[in-house]
């Protein structure tokens, strides 16, 4: 199913794709918590009388560092840090570009949204053997990022926060393979990168657990899976778009 967050009238609400149109659905997380399949909630929504939204509204966004697949050989234990989910915009949605944190790069990544409380942390209820059982699906996300700052920023707080610094969507596909997923990103349509899941040293489904096992996840929250290989120099004046599977996130840089 591809769930979808959209704006009508002023409420926002939770949908499925139907076409070039959507159908309300009742909460997602609490049927995946209950064990019971996603109900519709109402009737169809015009493609054209919605306004999409972020698919998720995290109340923490977790980044995953060294899961490049690149050297230092071998790999360095994945690292989690912390980006703020007020960065986070819609697909489509303008990002504007800083003119003085120097250059700026897209990272295509796979995002994993949570879909239900992964418990205390010192109980190790999620492991790499279940951590799929933990997640509503998979969406599409642009990590952008100002390397040049990182030399005096090692934290990431300016080289990868500010305002549209986390596009995410378009929407959540909860049935795409946490394993391997096509990791591509294109620069005005064309291709600059092309890889896949595959190639991050740690798979996916094993930073799930490194998370939870320090700390306590819940749903909507977001994990940003690494680029592997899938960062590429940008400018102001381009669209990016970040395809993982079968979603197809685009960001237009002003």
């Amino acid at each position: 199913m591809r769930i979808a967050r959209i704006a009508v009238d002023g409420r926002a609400l939770h949908v499925r794709a139907d076409g070039d149109g959507w159908v309300p659905i009742d909460d997602p997380y609490a049927a995946l918590a209950a064990g019971t399949p996603v109900a519709d909630a109402g009737e169809r929504v015009d493609g054209r009388d919605a306004t999409l939204l972020a698919p998720a509204v995290p109340t923490v966004l977790v980044g995953i560092a060294q899961n490049r697949g690149a050297d230092p050989e071998p790999p360095l234990p994945v690292q989690a840090w912390l980006k703020s989910p007020r960065g986070v915009v819609p697909h489509g949605a303008p990002v504007r570009v800083r003119r003085d944190a120097g250059r700026v790069v897209a990272e295509a990544e796979v995002a994993v949204v949570i879909g239900r409380d992964t418990g205390d942390p010192t109980e190790t209820l999620v492991t790499a053997a279940n951590a799929h059982e933990f997640v509503l699906g998979v969406t599409a996300v642009n990590d952008l990022s100002y390397p040049d700052r990182a030399v005096l920023d090692v934290r990431n707080f300016e080289s990868k926060g500010g305002d549209g610094s986390t596009p995410l969507g378009p929407w959540i596909d909860t049935e795409a393979p946490i394993d391997d997923l096509v990791l591509r990103l294109e620069v005005d349509g064309e291709v600059v990168r092309d890889t896949s899941a595959q190639a991050m040293p740690v798979p996916v489904r094993e930073s799930i657990a490194y998370v939870a096992g320090w700390l306590r996840l819940g749903p909507g929250d977001v994990i940003m899976a690494g680029a592997p290989h899938s960062n590429h120099e940008v400018a102001a004046g381009s669209t990016v778009s970040v395809v993982v599977g079968g979603l197809r996130l685009e960001t237009p840089l002003r």
